[in-house]
């Protein structure tokens, strides 16, 4: 091949990978996916895993998130929670306090659910608690 044929080659290469790369940026803006916001109470399956928040309650000691969760017997239910507030993105504390949530609270047997409490750093404006399995994630805010 002669020089000139193999810099028109080149050249040719160049644009179309520009051009596909133009491509993939205006699929990327035209699919929005946008994570519902649920209100308080109302319940969501994520996996196999069903959840809601009912109540968020800040006082002194921070922020507590009543919940309710069923479904897979024996997983850890402070996984997956997190608190959005102040522009940050906060793990439960898994503090061993009486009706908490902590590292060592399972989930219960088939059909039965579990009520307890998340306790949270305080932060200035609760934004939404979030519960993320699966890859999916659901929003309670008040």
């Amino acid at each position: 091949m002669k020089t000139r044929n193999l810099i028109i080659l080149s050249i040719c290469c160049g644009l179309m990978i520009v051009l596909a790369g133009g491509f993939k940026l205006f699929q990327i803006t035209a699919n929005r996916t946008e994570v519902p916001v649920n209100k308080l109470g109302v319940a969501a399956t994520i996996g196999d895993m069903t959840a809601s928040v009912t109540t968020i309650d800040e006082n002194a000691e921070g922020i507590s998130v009543a919940i309710e969760m069923s479904g897979v017997v024996g997983d850890s239910v402070i996984d997956g929670w997190r608190l959005l507030g102040d522009g940050k993105v906060l793990e439960p504390s898994g503090a061993v306090l009486d009706g908490a949530c902590d590292a060592s609270t399972k989930v219960p047997d088939a059909g039965t659910s579990i009520h307890c409490f998340l306790r949270f750093p305080s932060v200035k404006a609760v934004q939404a608690v979030a519960y993320t399995r699966a890859g999916e994630q659901r929003q309670w805010a008040p």
